[in-house]
């Protein structure tokens, strides 16, 4: 059984179809996708309807779903501040049945072939609770890496390090049953397989929004199970023109609509690293010295933090 594991598509359609492409030439038997298909790029319900018409596949919602769901049923008059307009466009943009259908998801899955189970979540604190996200979370890698752009074989060497010396990781990850452990959310993309091979973490990294600092193409994970003595697990990167696709988010709806998330977006996907938690961070530290207590912040206050937080970071 041969699936293509995916996460974080983040309404980047082009990303997702050339992954879903590249699949198929590989005779995947089934896709898993493990949440976050909105949010950040201008092709929320496209992503959706392109999942949905799937031959073969299995799904869970993640934490943007969740966000979406708050927005049911509000008065969409209020919908003025600033720094909610990437939620209210998406919210907006996608259909009512595909609403109904991403809102159905589960938040978990458990599969079983060929006598293994499968365990999905969004984000490895279901499994691992905080081992990845306290020093390999898109913001610690950022600064972990700074302005360097690394290959892959320089990622897993340092992530493979530290997972071997982690105490913490390795005690939990000894409390685990033995299964392959499948999630996203941190848009990192790396495995880790025991000794003895009977457990196995999987983050395919983010299909639509890659952030750890590798400029090579766009992330995701074939897991080819034979039986339980043969496993392989493989990270795939497929060639993408981000240049060409961000000219095409800058003449988006989107780009007019949540004209500053899409900004950063921009400066996320040219330099794949993560900079919207920096500029959230900036943006407070902004309306604590203007003495603006709104929240969420107004048109005025987010528009103004993000001139002044694009200045610095040029």
């Amino acid at each position: 059984m041969k699936f293509a594991i995916v996460s974080d598509i983040h309404g980047n359609l082009p990303a997702l179809n050339a992954i879903i492409a590249d699949a198929e030439k590989s005779n995947i038997d089934s896709f898993i996708f493990a949440g976050d298909y909105c949010l950040s790029n201008p092709y929320p319900d496209q992503c959706i309807s392109r999942i949905r018409n799937l031959d073969k596949q299995y799904s869970i919602r993640g934490n943007e779903e969740s966000y979406l769901e708050r927005l049911a049923g509000k008065d969409q008059s209020t919908w003025t501040d600033g720094q909610m307009q990437i939620s209210y466009y998406c919210y907006q943009k996608i259909s009512p049945d595909n609403m109904d259908y991403l809102l159905s998801l589960p938040e978990q899955m458990e599969l079983v072939f060929r006598g293994i189970t499968l365990y999905i979540a969004h984000s490895s604190e279901a499994f691992i609770a905080d081992c990845e996200h306290r020093e390999w979370a898109s913001a610690k890698v950022a600064m972990r890496y700074k302005d360097r752009r690394i290959t892959q074989e320089v990622f897993h060497a340092d992530i493979y390090k530290y997972l071997d010396e982690d105490q913490q990781f390795q005690r939990t990850l000894g409390e685990l049953e033995n299964g392959i452990y499948i999630f996203g959310h941190s848009h990192i993309q790396w495995h880790y397989r025991t000794d003895d091979g009977r457990k196995i973490l999987i983050n395919p990294g983010s299909c639509g929004l890659p952030l750890d600092c590798i400029d090579a193409g766009i992330p995701y994970t074939v897991l080819d199970i034979s039986d339980r003595d043969n496993i392989v697990v493989e990270e795939r990167r497929v060639p993408f023109q981000v240049d060409e696709y961000i000219e095409i988010l800058r003449q988006s709806d989107q780009y007019v609509r949540a004209n500053v998330w899409s900004k950063v977006v921009v400066r996320e996907l040219k330099t794949r690293r993560e900079h919207i938690s920096f500029f959230l961070r900036f943006a407070e530290e902004y309306a604590a010295r203007t003495g603006d207590v709104q929240r969420p912040f107004s048109v005025a206050a987010w528009e103004k933090a993000y001139e002044l937080w694009d200045g610095l970071v040029l």
